[in-house]
């Protein structure tokens, strides 16, 4: 019989304290040894990290925040919890959750104190970042690497009023100025070391003009190095202490012969084997007992789970402490948990604040339609400060128990070489890196190598999703023809999550230019001058009815109502009630400022066609309402022409909008044609060129539907998640 050290009802899985974040208690479920990570970056060995060490990271990153909070807390005057995040007050909900409600944009104050700023690239480094945030229940802001600081950066800085910012060294260092050196928390003796000129961590204090209400900038790097080598020596002390307290039967006894030491030596391993079976088994009766007692024995858990000593709750970091002794205190489901900017193509960005329990219900939707299981890979090569790669990729894996693969896509015959190398089961991505594999496939493999390319991709990559911008149809064939897979099409936004998305299967049901159906959860609401109809699984038509067309039942404005959708806009109440619709049934909904086409299919969901920004993409001209998302899509079916395209509406005195479209040709076609950028707009217009477009465009569009003028460019200029600011684009090239 082995003796255990300490009760077995002392050990305490680290996942009960995180009820209120399904992703991170989910994290702290996982089996310690799986991969959670890799991170494959060119020129650099692959570097792979698992849940286990992700658990002790993140509670690592956790201790690290408390106690400077309460540090500075405490150098402020106030109590040592001050910064946390109060618990959201019974019946605060957002102004689009159904029932009855306080409105959280109008009892909110939001001041930023318990607001993260996190500057990491997608990777390990990230994912410890925002769950160490989440951990003692703080709003992650995840912020752009690709933007500048005297831009984007000082934008989100001063808009959220973030108190802290988590970074990597590199990025910290490149991307913000000499005034937050002193800022930075690099190892614990910075930690609990407060400037005397510190200002309050509190929920009001002063904005300074150089590092607005930033008061810490923690560098990941030095803190995670300075962690490993304290845990290196741990260890080392704790081996020569195993060693010393072996003891073993004639320990003491002379060593005569070569003989008696083989045997020392021998009795001496045996000891410390058996030292480390009966350590070992101690471990599986606690994990056994702590998980018969998590969540009644509902949870599907690890048995070594990253638990604590209930006994000594004295080792817990303050935040984590209070929880257990107080579980009243504990966060809820409601409370702020993520803020993501809009990509700000129609306006400036705003931050639309999501709560734990969006977030989850973004997760779980997900993990459903798409069925991901923990035996997934997926290859990771977005950015993480919007929905597409943070939610649909990340958070989704990790969730998942999978395996999350990150690497730059900064070599589209890479990373097409990447994704037949047999591990990877699932790939998402924006129509513009679709576009590059295709041309990388195309230009640089072999006739071998496609074919391979083709077997691959098709029998091992399960699912390839594309996102975030419209997806032209001869794209999608292209692909298709290439790796044997018809891309999922989906609809979402930051506000949302994802609303609409294609069947997993059957794969016959996926009609190239629409986006599906709506998710589960989901309502979509279509209106249009007074009338409206909602469309859920089947039909739930409202008092009237949208317009019918030739080609679509309804078109109108859609909103959507869902569980997934934002908690409000962080502090801009006009904003989040100038979004709600009410439709007749009482039901609240999310404008999301597109307008959709839908087709009613007898026994089948209905199906969605986004047919662009209400504000960008529907030009009104000549008593027609064209959208312009329509007229890039046939367009571009002439692949052999056009490589991209916008199409926008500019002023015009006598059509009331002229559809202009703005194309970057295809290097040959443009080759072959003579195309010269003049030097200060870096564009061109040409009546022959436009002339021979016009007569092509005939070929697919009507004649009211064709472009009346046309301007080159050697590309379309897009955001980091494949989008066209056309406000932008109209603003450089004079259009008004």
């Amino acid at each position: 019989m082995f003796r255990c050290v300490r009760p077995l009802c002392a050990r305490v899985p680290y996942a009960t304290l995180f009820a209120h974040n399904m992703v991170l208690q989910r994290v702290f479920e996982a089996p310690a040894d799986k991969v959670a990570l890799r991170v494959e970056l060119p020129g650099a060995p692959a570097a792979d990290f698992t849940y286990g060490r992700l658990q002790r990271d993140v509670v690592a990153l956790a201790d690290t925040l408390a106690a400077r909070r309460g540090a500075l807390a405490a150098a402020a005057g106030g109590a040592p919890l001050d910064w946390l995040q109060a618990p959201r007050a019974p019946g605060v909900r957002s102004v689009f959750a159904q029932g009855e409600r306080t409105p959280s944009c109008d009892v909110l104050q939001d001041t930023g104190f318990y607001t993260n700023a996190v500057m990491c690239g997608p990777g390990y480094a990230y994912a410890v970042a925002l769950l160490g945030s989440w951990a003692v229940n703080q709003l992650a802001t995840p912020m752009s690497v690709a933007q500048r600081y005297n831009d984007e950066l000082m934008y989100v800085l001063e808009h959220s009023g973030a108190r802290s910012i988590i970074g990597e060294t590199k990025l910290l260092q490149e991307k913000f100025p000499a005034e937050y050196e002193p800022l930075y928390v690099r190892s614990a003796k910075d930690v609990t070391c407060v400037r005397k000129d510190s200002r309050s961590s509190g929920a009001f204090c002063a904005v300074t003009q150089s590092t607005f209400l930033v008061d810490s900038v923690y560098d990941w790097d030095s803190l995670m190095e300075e962690r490993a080598l304290a845990c290196t020596r741990q260890a080392e002390k704790m081996e020569l202490l195993s060693v010393e307290e072996i003891g073993i039967d004639g320990a003491n006894d002379t060593l005569h012969t070569a003989d008696d030491v083989a045997r020392r030596i021998e009795a001496e391993r045996a000891a410390l084997r058996q030292k480390e079976k009966e350590h070992l088994i101690s471990l599986l009766f606690e994990g056994h007992e702590a998980q018969n007692a998590y969540m009644d024995g509902t949870t599907e858990c690890a048995a070594d789970m990253l638990s604590f000593d209930s006994e000594k709750l004295s080792e817990l970091n303050p935040v984590f402490r209070r929880w257990v002794e107080d579980p009243q205190t504990k966060p809820t489901k409601y409370d702020d948990c993520l803020m993501i900017y809009t990509s700000g193509t129609t306006a400036r960005p705003k931050g639309a604040v999501h709560s734990h329990a969006s977030v989850t219900n973004m997760v779980r939707v997900l993990q459903d339609a798409w069925e991901w299981r923990s035996t997934d890979s997926i290859l990771h090569v977005l950015p993480v400060h919007h929905v597409h790669g943070l939610v649909n990729i990340l958070l989704c894996s990790l969730a998942s128990h999978a395996r999350c693969v990150t690497t730059k896509f900064d070599d589209p015959a890479r990373v097409a070489h990447r994704l037949e190398q047999g591990d990877i089961t699932l790939f998402m991505a924006v129509p513009t890196i679709y576009t590059k594999i295709i041309a990388a496939v195309k230009d640089h493999f072999s006739p071998i190598e496609k074919t391979g390319f083709r077997k691959l991709c098709s029998e091992r990559l399960r699912l390839m999703v594309s996102g975030s911008a419209a997806l032209p149809i001869p794209t999608l064939e292209q692909f298709r023809e290439l790796s044997g897979h018809t891309l999922l099409e989906r609809y979402g936004m930051t506000e949302i999550g994802m609303g609409l998305s294609q069947p997993l299967r059957p794969v016959r049901d996926r009609i190239p230019g629409t986006v599906g159906a709506p998710l589960e959860t989901v309502r979509a609401f279509v209106y249009r001058d007074g009338s409206a109809s909602e469309v859920a699984d089947g039909v739930d038509c409202a008092a009237g009815e949208a317009p019918r067309t030739a080609q679509f039942d309804e078109v109108g404005a859609l909103a959507i109502a869902s569980e997934s959708l934002f908690d409000r806009y962080w502090n801009n109440p006009a904003a989040t009630k100038g979004e709600l619709r009410v439709g007749a049934q009482g039901t609240r909904y999310f404008d999301t400022g597109d307008t959709v086409g839908v087709t009613r299919r007898a026994g089948k969901a209905p199906n969605f066609t986004i047919l662009g920004r209400s504000s960008v993409d529907i030009i009104k001209s000549r008593g027609y309402k064209l959208s312009a998302l329509e007229i890039e899509a046939a367009l571009l079916s002439r692949k052999d022409l056009f490589y991209e395209m916008a199409v926008v509406g500019s002023k015009d005195e006598v059509r009331g909008e002229a559809v202009v479209a703005i194309v970057a040709l295809q290097p040959e076609a443009a080759r072959a044609r003579g195309v010269v950028y003049d030097p200060a707009t870096n564009a061109c217009e040409s009546a022959a060129l436009a002339s021979e477009m016009r007569a092509v465009a005939l070929q697919v569009l009507a004649p009211y539907q064709c472009p009346s003028r046309y301007i080159f460019v050697p590309e379309i200029p897009r955001n980091p998640t494949g989008k066209v600011n056309k406000k932008e684009l109209k603003k450089a090239l004079n259009l008004p």
